[in-house]
């Protein structure tokens, strides 16, 4: 497990869907799913963090702007559970999204890392995670 404070200031942060990244003045972008930073990429020598940052940032803002239910579903994800509990969930929804009542057993009513959240809550998370259009290039 990766300590931000190894790897000199930060230049900024991104949260994605069920991660989030940040990226380092040595060049070193960390990833946490919620159980901890771990590397997940270096930059090469002579390539600026704050411009790849910025662009980084730029993408990410052009696809909430291109995927409005993605960013909805997103969003709505993120008020319900905090870093720790996300992935658990998206996963969960992933593979199950038509069934809300087996999502919220499996996040919320589980031996461990409960997610403080009542049926309705995750109903209305899978109908946005069922809203998002599926692109023809996604496996079935």
């Amino acid at each position: 497990m990766a300590k931000l404070s190894a790897h000199g200031t930060e230049i900024g942060r991104l949260v994605f869907t069920a991660y989030t990244k940040v990226y380092m003045s040595d060049g070193k972008i960390l990833k946490n799913y919620g159980d901890g930073w771990k590397l997940s990429a270096k930059l090469k020598a002579g390539v600026d963090m704050g411009d790849y940052f910025k662009k980084c940032q730029d993408r990410l803002v052009e696809w909430s702007i291109a995927n409005p239910e993605a960013a909805a579903y997103k969003k709505a994800l993120h008020n319900l559970t905090s870093q720790s509990n996300r992935s658990k969930l998206h996963i969960s929804i992933q593979l199950m999204p038509d069934d809300a009542d087996g999502v919220w057993c499996e996040c919320c009513d589980g031996w461990s890392g409960n997610i403080h959240a009542d049926l309705d809550e995750i109903a209305e998370l899978c109908q946005l995670y069922l809203a998002i259009p599926r692109k023809e290039t996604e496996l079935a």
